[in-house]
């Protein structure tokens, strides 16, 4: 009995790690979401596109900033998801464009 519960175990393990493995976000996609979704209002770098920000009379805080990169993962996913101030809900992406699109911003990291 104790056999089959210590496989049966593993057996999960193994699943949970290729799962992650399989599902772990790629930055280098999350650069060309980022290019397709974010650029035209975060600009190339990740600094604001002052144009942007001007039109909507707002300020766009740099993506490396620490304001930016102090938010979780799933706190990115949900101003994606549902936007943010004058920022709207980002449609067309899937759960995978928004954990690589995450990523990508990660790089901004200053």
């Amino acid at each position: 009995m104790r056999t089959v519960v210590l496989r049966t175990l593993m057996a999960g393990v193994l699943s949970v790690s290729i799962t992650s493995a399989c599902f772990a976000a790629d930055a280098t996609a999350g650069k060309a979401v980022y290019e397709r979704k974010c650029k035209m209002c975060h600009g190339a770098a990740g600094e604001g596109n002052p144009g942007m920000a001007k039109a909507l009379n707002i300020t766009i805080p740099p993506l490396g900033s620490d304001q930016v990169q102090k938010l979780s993962d799933a706190d990115m996913k949900k101003v994606i998801t549902e936007g943010k101030g004058k920022m709207k809900p980002l449609a067309g992406l899937s759960d995978t464009d928004i954990a690589d699109a995450v990523a990508y911003v990660r790089t901004f990291k200053k």
